[in-house]
């Protein structure tokens, strides 16, 4: 039996070899070793719930993506997926600062891998949960007449929750309100934003209340004229030539449906009926309930003169009868021998009123009635308040 494999040894060696070299080239030309790689392979962190049980948070964000490099045979790694891998690592034992964890990942054993890079730094804070105040802000308010006279909102305040080097960068939340286009109150919804010491936003906050709700009230300023209230009437002795107030305008402030229905502001009231010379006289104003004005008093300056009657006859032989184009017979007339004449001027004219100075006659054009009746005018050098003549018409003819 020994000897059959005595026989030929040479021969049955070389036929061992070569079909052992036979077999590794095949194996190596039709199943050969090949690299593999893949991209941004996701990164799982095993246990990172221990974080939030310990008030922790990991910030900055890591890129939690890394390369893999696959080496086996081309038929066990010709169908791998880039979806068919994930990175793992475990944070047992997390700290606050720089945690370096090394990355594996699970294949299978004839396959072998490189992972760049294998391991990730992974910083941990404390995450801290704060109250924080909210200010509202507004802008566009370009309506000079308009002022914001109310602002309310809710809530006034809310908590705010992320990294701790985050947060104590948070100086306030701020509200912006818009009032462009707006003239009358109004109710919005504001959005919260933390903000730094320098206004800039400060990313990656958590807040619990995302809205506040706002009402703004406004107040209008409008100029109306300001009106004298006088009462009584001057005595019949004296006479008001005028008055000036030393504001004819006053600003006015307050809501705006009450500003638009008022035209005017008033004085205080005054009597005068007993004013007998000039002066000057400081007055309230009468500013309406709930309406604000810098303005509260006004001066009024009356300018008040004398009048002076006097009571003069004419003869009636001093009426001249103008324009007789119809012809009366002037002498029959219902006239007296003497008119009376009672004028009445301003003593301040300077100048006494005789017989002299006063014309009296009649216009015969203006005949419109049967027996002819005329109305008795006078001419007067000065200037008078008032003229009474007694009697008031001449009748011809009758």
């Amino acid at each position: 039996m020994i000897d059959i494999f005595k026989r030929n040894l040479k021969i049955k060696i070389i036929s061992i070899f070569f079909a052992f070299f036979m077999w590794i080239y095949v194996m190596a030309e039709v199943d050969p070793i090949i690299l593999k790689d893949y991209d941004e392979v996701p990164v799982k962190i095993n246990n990172i719930d221990i974080l939030q049980e310990n008030d922790m948070v990991l910030y900055p964000e890591p890129n939690l993506k890394s390369k893999i490099i696959l080496r086996g045979r081309r038929s066990s790694i010709k169908d791998i997926q880039k979806s068919d891998l994930e990175i793992d690592t475990n944070l047992k034992s997390p700290k606050i600062g720089k945690n370096k964890l090394d990355l594996d990942i699970d294949v299978p054993s004839n396959i072998s891998y490189t992972i760049i890079p294998s391991s990730i730094d992974l910083n941990v804070e404390e995450n801290i949960y704060t109250k924080k105040q909210i200010v509202i802000k507004t802008t566009n308010g370009s309506n000079e007449d308009l002022k914001v006279d109310k602002i309310s909102y809710s809530p006034k305040s809310t908590f705010i929750e992320g990294p701790k080097s985050l947060v104590e960068k948070v100086d306030k939340l701020i509200c912006k309100v818009n009032l462009k286009n707006k003239s009358k109150d109004f109710n919005s919804k504001a959005q919260i934003i933390p903000v730094d010491k320098n206004g800039k936003t400060v990313e990656g906050i958590n807040i619990r209340d995302q809205y506040t709700y706002v009402d703004i009230g406004f107040t209008k300023t409008k100029e109306v004229p300001l009106v004298l209230n006088l009462k009584g009437k001057i005595g019949e002795e004296y006479k008001l030539l005028g008055y000036d107030l030393n504001l004819k305008t006053i600003n006015i402030t307050g809501k705006i449906e009450q500003i638009d229905a008022i035209k005017d502001i008033y004085t205080q009231e005054i009597d005068i009926s007993n004013l007998r010379e000039s002066r000057n006289i400081n007055l309230n104003i009468n500013i309406p309930q709930n309406i604000d004005s810098d303005i509260k008093s006004v001066n009024v300056s009356f300018e008040v003169a004398k009048l002076v009657s006097k009571n003069l006859t004419i003869p009636s032989k001093r009426i001249e009868y103008k324009d007789n184009i119809h012809n009366l017979d002037i002498s029959k007339n219902n006239l007296p021998d003497d008119i009376n004449v009672k004028v009445t001027y301003i003593e301040e004219i300077g100048r006494d009123v005789s017989e002299k100075d006063v014309q009296i006659f009649v216009n015969m054009k203006e005949l419109n009635s049967d027996p002819a009746k005329f109305r008795i005018k006078y001419n007067i050098p000065i200037e008078v308040e008032s003229v009474q003549i007694d009697p008031e018409y001449v009748v011809i003819g009758e």
